[in-house]
């Protein structure tokens, strides 16, 4: 299936009627008033209709009950355990109407009554169109979750739901790699049925594109990308940006964006922004340094001799010259958390320090993930390093629901501003790791899932009280200043787009 317009999706339709005059006028009414969909073949018996559907792989079939070798019904399951994204219409007379709603219970999108009547036709397939527009739309972001996760997708299914035949691709990531050990699972974001695009994120820090080749034009992938980065980027943050700055195949899909993954992966470097053209990936092999076992064996061997000493002091600048040479080589971030964890086990081992493993991994990945620069990180990790000399001194205030619920008045008095941990951790004159913590102890969440989670209720009770407010308003007021952007979180946390929650 391709595009006739270029947004438009036209759906490919097989008509099935043992009465020719009926084929004759469904099909003169779908060329007539509903360009939307094509009349790809026809058949008038059931075993018939299973052969073109077979041959032609529709996207919708209109098909009577009542037809000989095979009814409706029959083909109806037969084609489903088969071609499971194949929709139908059944059309029955009155007297067929217990078919029907057995038809209906089996998944059938909608159903005409004989004899076809033009306006009965427009208003059904109206419906019909929205059902298999919404149902392709969940069928894309199925697909594209599972391509973005490393599944297997056939070939055949990319081209049925995919519809262009050529794309760019960009993968947007703001601040760190995203956790992968925290129980506080992050929502996945997904663009909005009303976006010619299709957008992918594992958390609400990062978004993966997929743009038909039309809709760019003579713009470029980079200048419309830094279009989104600018709106989006929150202030202080850093940014990854991977892109192809030429469209590609759509049968490439599935290699593309593993690729872009990896050199995510492979390229992120904590307070390093960079944007780069995945087109010329030859010129970055050897980015990613494999673990120089030599020179984290020096680091450990140097910081056992002062911990034997229990010269702290010296251990303490040993580790902070180590993280200044990494900043200044630029070392990707998994480098650094191979490093970091390195130094967090031989800390533990030296001093018997009692946190959890599971508890001091949840607090390496905050460290990382909020970190905007490789002074931040450090001073996030100095905290978890040398606890066991620390003891976390502001625990006795801080470790109260007082306290916590001081934090969370803070927040909701301030939702339209930009809320980042690091302000918010100075201002209540914690460490950015302690503050992580809380949030876990208190809300079972993480910071960024509770401030979204508030914000996001915030934005239902304004709909609810102020009707006529428009979505960009309502965005800026719980700090958003991209409302596509607050539409994408709004519907990954709501599960409806701000435009469908208004009319309700």
């Amino acid at each position: 299936m391709e595009e006739k317009g270029l947004f438009e999706n036209v759906y490919r339709v097989v008509v099935a009627d043992d009465e020719s005059v009926a084929v004759k006028a469904i099909c003169r009414v779908l060329e007539k008033y509903c360009p939307q969909f094509e009349v790809v073949g026809t058949a008038g018996d059931g075993e018939e209709a299973l052969d073109v559907i077979r041959r032609t792989l529709p996207d919708l079939v209109l098909t009577d009950i009542a037809m000989p070798l095979m009814n409706g019904l029959e083909l109806t399951h037969q084609v489903s355990s088969e071609m499971p994204g194949v929709c139908f219409v059944i059309i029955s007379g009155y007297q067929d109407f217990e078919y029907v709603r057995e038809a209906i219970r089996s998944g059938v999108l909608d159903y005409l009554t004989k004899p076809i009547v033009p306006s009965q036709m427009l208003s059904t397939m109206k419906n019909v169109e929205a059902k298999i527009r919404r149902f392709y739309y969940e069928r894309r972001n199925e697909i594209l979750r599972k391509l973005c996760l490393g599944e297997t997708v056939e070939p055949g299914e990319i081209r049925r739901y995919f519809p262009y035949r050529e794309f760019y691709a960009a993968l947007l990531r703001e601040n760190g790699l995203p956790r992968r050990y925290s129980p506080a699972k992050e929502p996945e974001l997904y663009g909005t049925i009303d976006e010619i695009y299709s957008v992918y994120g594992r958390d609400n820090m990062e978004e993966l594109f997929l743009i038909p080749k039309e809709m760019l034009g003579e713009q470029s992938i980079l200048d419309y990308m830094k279009r989104v980065e600018r709106r989006q980027k929150t202030e202080g943050s850093y940014t990854t940006l991977l892109y192809y700055g030429s469209a590609f195949a759509r049968d490439e899909i599935s290699g593309r964006l593993r690729d872009l993954y990896y050199w995510l992966n492979t390229l992120s470097t904590v307070g390093f922004s960079q944007a780069v053209n995945l087109d010329k990936r030859k010129n970055l092999s050897g980015r990613l340094p494999a673990p120089d076992t030599t020179e984290l064996s020096g680091l450990l061997n140097e910081m056992g001799q002062y911990a034997k000493l229990h010269r702290y002091d010296q251990l303490q600048k040993c580790i902070t010259k180590a993280f200044a040479q990494w900043e200044q080589d630029r070392r990707p971030q998994l480098w650094v958390e191979h490093a970091s964890r390195q130094i967090l086990n031989f800390l533990r081992m030296q001093t018997g320090d009692e946190e959890s493993l599971i508890e001091s991994e949840y607090q390496l990945e905050d460290a990382f993930y909020y970190a905007t620069s490789m002074e931040m990180l450090h001073q996030n990790l100095h905290t978890l390093f040398f606890r066991f000399q620390e003891k976390e001194q502001e625990q006795p205030k801080a470790d109260s629901p007082e306290f916590f619920g001081n934090i969370e008045k803070h927040l909701q008095e301030h939702l339209s501003e930009p809320l980042s941990l690091q302000e918010l951790s100075e201002l209540f004159a914690i460490s950015q790791a302690y503050m992580s913590r809380l949030f876990r102890k208190y809300t079972g969440q993480s910071y960024n899932q509770y401030l979204t989670g508030i914000r996001m209720e915030r934005a239902k009770q304004l709909m609810r009280e102020n009707s006529g407010l428009f979505v960009r308003d309502i965005a800026e007021l719980v700090g958003y200043r991209d409302q596509f952007y607050f539409s994408r979180i709004f519907h990954a946390y709501t599960g409806q787009s701000p435009a469908d929650y208004l009319n309700q």
